[in-house]
């Protein structure tokens, strides 16, 4: 029973020592592609907001409830701010908890 684990364990020691070299990379160019992409998201246009989306947008911020999210990643917190209409606040709460499920939300000061 040791033999066949001391095999295997050797088997798989090898196979993936040779893969691991199978594809040799250059700094230079891995370099080069995180640049490249971190220059689309800096360049990505916005959108235009339409004269009715705009207005919606307004009449929200105006009569809407507004909420504080902070949602966990691995190493930091981000947090931003949800306004939401509803018939009452826990009605607008919910809107906000199904756009950012597993966040935490409290009321924004």
């Amino acid at each position: 029973m040791r033999s066949l684990l001391l095999l295997t364990t050797g088997a798989f020691l090898i196979v993936t020592s040779s893969t691991a070299g199978a594809t040799p990379l250059s700094p230079a160019g891995i370099a080069r592609n995180d640049q490249s992409a971190i220059l689309l998201v800096q360049d990505k246009p916005k959108k235009n907001e339409t004269l009715k989306q705009k207005a919606k947008r307004i009449w929200r911020d105006l009569t809407g409830y507004k909420f504080a999210v902070a949602c966990p990643a691995i190493f930091t917190v981000s947090r931003h701010s949800c306004t939401e209409t509803g018939k009452n606040r826990e009605e607008a709460r919910a809107k906000c908890q199904s756009q950012s499920p597993l966040c935490a939300i409290s009321d924004a000061k």
